[in-house]
């Protein structure tokens, strides 16, 4: 389902880091889960109304939640979003349009504690 909304310039101000799991190596030779950052882009947050909220309830999108990004082909699954070093979100859905030179892709997005996915998945 494709978003044909507008967000203005102002709601874009916040900024987020995508990018992939990438294994890293530490001191002692252990081989940890990581982050490879491939690139930045700022998003609006969205905000979901309350029936929207209340029909969520019970369902797998409970506790997600909903950014939309300028559209960039570069997103796609699986990949992770990153808003600080304590907040980790894998990309569970991507809604594309690019019908217009002016569009936005909308990403529901769950939170996770490990950067190799909530389901396992590399």
């Amino acid at each position: 389902m494709a978003s044909n909304y507008r967000y203005s310039l102002y709601r874009m101000r916040h900024k987020a880091k995508f990018g992939i799991p990438a294994e890293t190596e530490n001191a002692m030779g252990v081989t940890i889960p990581g982050f490879k950052e491939l690139f930045t882009l700022h998003y609006a947050k969205i905000q979901l109304t309350f029936n929207q909220r209340y029909g969520a309830l019970g369902t797998s999108l409970q506790n997600k939640i909903i950014i939309a990004v300028r559209h960039n082909p570069k997103i796609k699954q699986p990949m992770f979003v990153k808003f600080s070093e304590d907040e980790k979100y894998e990309i569970v859905d991507i809604s594309t349009n690019s019908d217009d030179y002016i569009s936005y892709d909308l990403l529901t997005l769950q939170k996770t504690d490990k950067v190799g996915g909530s389901n396992g998945r590399i």
